[in-house]
């Protein structure tokens, strides 16, 4: 089969590997669309070099959807050709987290395209029967694998702030999960939604997914932008989505006295410094996000619904012999990309 290896950092080379062949528990994915993340570009530029399990060469991808190829000897509840989002992940069941169902905080997890596990940019890719849900028919690959983002935005809403209704929010970058997490507050009824960005066009998308009012930046101050529309008291809910240094100094002065400020990005290096005295003198409730939780089912049924666009996100679609320029689009934000797909 054919797979993209990342052998060092901007660099992606299309080689021959063997297809894997499945054990008891698994099942073998002929891998349709492949999704590139912001993480995923991060490893490709380098900017997770510090990590000690980024080790070259290895394969990334983690969003990604396709058909069973074949089944292992105990999966009898599975049809070969179904069609199936994966979940990226593979969590121990044995830590007191997983016992608890915070499965998406296991320390022993297995991740596709992280921590030194081979990742699904190939023809074939082996799961466990646990990560498959299938999708129906009338739902393309590519749209599909949106499914793994917008369980993140809706992990954040659903889970992390819990809404009420009415909530007010501030999301800084509305790439992928930015616009995952604006369209989650919007189904769950925020009463303001301020979306920032350094893209133009990511700030249309982010309007057609519900965002109220949108602050280009570093023309506008997004700080001085909330405090204007809201008289200065700040909102309720402030996601830092940008996965900078910048947004994450900002993230604490968005949210007013007693509101929540969410960190979902990762910053280059894996630190970061954020106003402790706007924190501190709001009495601030800080939350860092990690991945999703029970989130994947609930995707599917809106993508495939329509409930959900995923039209406003998918704008680039490259072939696996194209791997290497679909990431150079996606880390240089070339020609209006937003969520490029590679289908192997």
């Amino acid at each position: 089969m054919k797979t993209a290896v990342l052998l060092h950092p901007n660099r992606i080379e299309i080689q021959e590997r063997p297809v894997p062949q499945p054990g008891p528990d698994d099942v073998l994915i002929r891998v349709r669309a492949v999704g590139i993340c912001g993480s995923d570009t991060h490893y490709f530029a380098g900017r997770r070099d510090h990590e000690p399990q980024t080790v070259y060469p290895f394969v990334l991808g983690h969003e990604f959807s396709g058909e069973v190829a074949a089944v292992g000897e105990r999966v009898t509840d599975i049809e070969l050709g179904t069609r199936a989002v994966c979940a990226p992940d593979i969590t121990c069941g044995e830590c007191e987290w997983c016992k608890k169902g915070e499965t998406n905080v296991c320390p022993n997890v297995r991740f596709a395209g992280s921590g030194g596990v081979t990742g699904c940019l190939s023809e074939y890719f082996l799961v466990r029967r646990s990560q498959v849900h299938p999708i129906p028919d009338t739902l393309g690959f590519a749209e599909a694998t949106l499914a793994e983002p917008l369980a993140i935005g809706l992990h954040i809403v659903d889970n992390l702030v819990a809404p009420k209704g009415a909530e007010t929010y501030a999301v800084i970058g509305v790439g992928p999960i930015g616009l995952c997490t604006v369209f989650a507050a919007s189904r769950r009824g925020a009463g303001r939604i301020y979306a920032a960005d350094l893209h133009a066009n990511r700030l249309e998308a982010a309007r057609k997914l519900g965002a109220h009012r949108t602050c280009l930046v570093p023309q506008d101050d997004f700080v001085r932008f909330v405090h204007q529309q809201t008289g200065g008291r700040g909102v309720d809910v402030a996601v830092e989505a940008a996965g900078e240094l910048e947004p994450m100094r900002q993230l604490t002065r968005l949210a007013c006295i007693h509101g929540l400020a969410i960190i979902e990005g990762i910053p280059p290096g894996g630190e970061a410094t954020i106003a402790i005295d706007a924190a501190r003198r709001r009495e601030l409730t800080v939350v860092f996000g990690r991945r999703s939780l029970r989130k994947t089912d609930e995707a599917i049924r809106l993508i495939a619904d329509g409930d959900f666009d995923p039209s406003v996100m998918l704008t680039h679609q490259f072939p696996l012999a194209e791997t290497q320029w679909a990431f150079e689009y996606a880390r240089d934000y070339k020609d209006g990309v937003i969520k490029a797909i590679v289908t192997p």
